[in-house]
């Protein structure tokens, strides 16, 4: 009896493993087909775990290193520790969202299927960290994960042997160990050009965007990006004072260099919209977003470059698409849509607030933040029909009537738009 009870354990416990490579396996087959356009998520999905680290401490803020060597990419942050399911997540690659489900979720995600969009980058990383014990203690640990190899059979005795790494890693400290720190790593190794290729589009895309994230998300302090094979050292930090009572001010040191990148950004309690702004002789000149990320979800999704929204929008409470590419306005799902389509919409309130406050103050370059349109997109998932009624046409009468046509007389007022009856293609420069 006892001999049949550990068999049926011993299958129980391999059907477990086969479940959890198989899941994997498939989600890596399908991040496969997609990696011409999620080649610079691997940052995103990072810094979104770090941001998560501590959504229910809200003391803390996190920073984050990004460090590039000939051969390896390692994110860093000094994060909250892991939670034990942190580990399962990471290890069996089940979200602790649906670990703590019908709790309270204030993460954008946390080990999930995205988090796998990370191995695009590499499927070899060395990690480390600290986690809680059940007595109450913290340990360190480090494990290799690694997702190498096409089958269950391949894949099985790589997701033991990280499981065994990890037992035999764990290291009892001190609970007053230093918080600050950067205690938590991701270390994914680079073989090929190809993995090099995909390391270095991340790096240049999250140096874009995240001035907008900083302004986006006041919980993360200091970023730096360490580039050892370009010697170069850039850090990116936000002023914690708003200046001129719309201007968020992130200051970029490279090298010892340091400048201001200046965001324009207004807010209410869902929703953000902002643009990046110049400083000028005469105040501020409004830059083009045209090649940016138009909607984020605290964190840019990569494939709204073509939703053609004059400002870009944020809101932690978009219901995004599965690869993070765009949010549902169409679905079955009805109240994803619904509450996509109200975020939208409080989003055109805010838009109007934010550029009838800057109409007639020391803004130029308005062209730049009225150009719109309608989506590109030929998505069963994007409602074309209400888009116009409810976000073009608002957009389209209200900027026909403000005063953004700068005159060559620079003392001179701004002028109504809709003087210029001819009209060129509405929102383009004029």
């Amino acid at each position: 009896m006892v001999l049949m009870i550990q068999s049926i354990e011993d299958g129980r416990r391999e059907a477990g493993e086969r479940s959890i490579a198989d899941k994997i396996i498939k989600r890596l087959d399908e991040l496969e087909q997609t990696i011409a356009k999620n080649q610079g998520r691997w940052a995103w999905e990072l810094l979104q775990n770090a941001k998560d680290s501590i959504a229910e401490d809200d003391t803390r803020i996190v920073s984050i290193q990004i460090e590039l060597d000939e051969n390896s990419v390692t994110f860093r942050h000094n994060g909250t520790h892991f939670k034990s399911q942190d580990v399962i997540g990471l290890i069996d690659q089940i979200s602790s969202k649906e670990v703590e489900e019908g709790q309270e979720n204030r993460k954008t995600g946390r080990f999930g299927t995205g988090f796998l969009t990370t191995h695009l980058l590499s499927r070899v990383i060395k990690i480390k960290g600290i986690v809680d014990w059940a007595d109450g203690s913290f340990r360190k640990f480090e494990f290799l994960l690694d997702r190498r190899g096409n089958t269950t059979t391949q894949l099985m005795p790589r997701i033991r042997n990280s499981w065994k790494e990890f037992d035999d890693s764990i290291e009892q400290i001190s609970s007053n160990y230093d918080k600050n720190q950067f205690n938590t790593s991701f270390c994914y190794q680079l073989d090929t050009e190809e993995q090099k290729a995909v390391a270095k589009i991340g790096v240049e895309e999250f140096s874009r965007l995240i001035p907008f994230v900083l302004a986006f998300i006041p919980r993360i302090g200091k970023v730096e990006i360490i580039d050892n094979v370009a010697r170069e050292n850039t850090s990116y930090e936000k002023d914690r004072e708003l200046k001129d009572n719309l201007i968020v001010c992130v200051s970029k040191t490279k090298n010892d260099r340091q400048e201001d990148i200046s965001i324009l950004y207004l807010s209410n309690e869902r929703v953000a919209v902002a643009t990046e702004v110049e400083k000028c002789e005469r105040g501020y000149s409004v830059k083009g977003i045209r090649d940016l990320p138009k909607l984020f979800c605290d964190f840019p999704l990569i494939g709204t470059e073509n939703f053609h929204f004059p400002v870009i929008v944020n809101s932690f409470f978009f219901n995004p698409r599965t690869e993070r590419d765009g949010i549902w306005l169409n679905n079955t799902d009805k109240t994803k849509t619904i509450e996509n389509k109200k975020l939208l919409e409080s989003a055109v309130d805010l838009y109007r607030d934010l550029v009838s406050r800057i109409l007639q103050d020391k803004f130029f370059d308005l062209y730049n933040i009225v150009e719109t349109k309608t989506p590109a997109t030929h998505d069963t998932d994007f409602d074309e029909n209400w888009y116009q009624e409810f976000i073009q046409e608002p957009i389209m009468e209200f900027v026909y009537t403000a005063l953004i046509v700068e005159l060559e007389d620079e003392s001179a007022k701004k002028e109504l738009l809709k003087i210029y009856a001819f009209r060129k293609p509405l929102f383009q420069k004029l």
